[in-house]
């Protein structure tokens, strides 16, 4: 444990963001798991959103949020083979 103030502040800080980080990242997997289950273009659209808004907020890459949609929109194709 710090010994310092500060320090002690930032590993406050650093705690609080991992969860908020950790909280949209699950979020998003799950309704990414929704997604490949039931493939309602309703689901889709709410997982599209997530997706998005997890890019804006700087917590995924754009690439990766790219990819994440890319798999999503070809998961109904997928598995109707």
């Amino acid at each position: 444990m710090a010994n310092i103030k500060a320090n002690i502040k930032n590993i406050r800080k650093t705690k609080k963001r991992h969860a908020r980080n950790k909280r949209t990242i699950t979020s998003l997997r799950s309704k990414s798991k929704t997604v490949r289950k039931t493939q309602t273009s309703k689901d889709l659209a709410v997982a599209y959103k997530n997706v998005d808004s997890a890019c804006a907020k700087g917590k995924i890459h754009k690439n990766k949020a790219n990819r994440i949609k890319s798999r999503l929109a070809k998961a109904p194709k997928k598995t109707a083979k």
